[in-house]
């Protein structure tokens, strides 16, 4: 299934600066790499929000055999 972008992501999107990237486009919020690093999310409304951070951890609920 493919999502369109909004209007309002589209204009936000032509008027980012030069050194932004965009790189990724996940369902529907395109998500750009501002010049420090920061991953930042692009919304329907065209507003830029901070890109959650998901870190890989372990699972405790493993259970190993004896």
């Amino acid at each position: 299934m493919s999502h369109q972008l909004t209007q309002l992501q589209i204009q936000r999107l032509r008027k980012l600066p030069p050194n932004y990237r965009i790189i990724a486009a996940p369902r529907r919020y395109p998500v750009v790499r501002r010049p420090d690093g920061q991953r930042m999310l692009v919304q329907p409304s065209g507003r830029l929000a901070a890109f959650p951070l998901v870190e890989r951890v372990q699972s405790y609920l493993r259970v190993e055999g004896g």
